[in-house]
């Protein structure tokens, strides 16, 4: 249950840095999350299918270590993607 909410935060965590960053599609997204965290390459797959987030698909690659941090947190330690580029006239 706990999960959930971590699951979710880290979704608007990383949807905020990619907005900051123009980030339109995450190529490597590497976090880090308690060793008795259920937080997975797999669950975060869903949460952001079921957010209908364009941001992670089956090509992108996610990296989750775990650690012995503070249970209930995680860190993003990495975000790699492709910029929006806006055409110009």
């Amino acid at each position: 249950m706990h999960d959930t909410f971590l699951n979710q935060n880290l979704f608007k965590s990383i949807v905020r840095l990619c907005d900051q960053h123009s980030i339109a599609k995450i190529l490597v997204l590497t976090i880090t999350v308690h060793t008795n965290s259920h937080i997975c390459e797999q669950s975060i797959r869903e949460y952001f299918a079921d957010q209908n987030s364009m941001l992670i698909d089956d090509t992108s690659e996610i990296l989750v270590h775990k650690k012995e941090i503070t249970p209930l947190t995680s860190t993003i330690e990495q975000i790699d993607g492709e910029k929006i580029v806006l055409a110009t006239p």
